[in-house]
């Protein structure tokens, strides 16, 4: 090696305090930390839609009203009475 990069080896040893090994040992622990929150937000987002559409009503609404001319033929036809709405 060169006298300059010799020199700047040293200069980088100098400057590195710690190396750590492992899966993600050299990023920043804000890292870990949005990881998290976004999974936690996710799963939390995932669970409140759950809970909602457990607890929901949806109200039985008839769109279109049946004409009495309608209504007298079909009772003719079959004496049943109509499901309960």
């Amino acid at each position: 090696m060169s006298n300059e990069e010799t020199a700047r080896v040293k200069r980088i040893e100098e400057g590195v305090l710690v190396v750590r090994e492992g899966h993600g040992a050299n990023c920043s622990s804000i890292g870990s930390v949005i990881d998290t929150l976004f999974a936690t937000a996710v799963v939390g987002g995932a669970v409140l839609a759950a809970v909602a559409a457990a607890l929901a009503r949806e109200d039985v609404r008839v769109v279109g009203a049946r004409s009495p001319r309608d209504a007298a033929a079909k009772d003719e036809k079959s004496p049943t009475e109509e499901p309960p709405r």
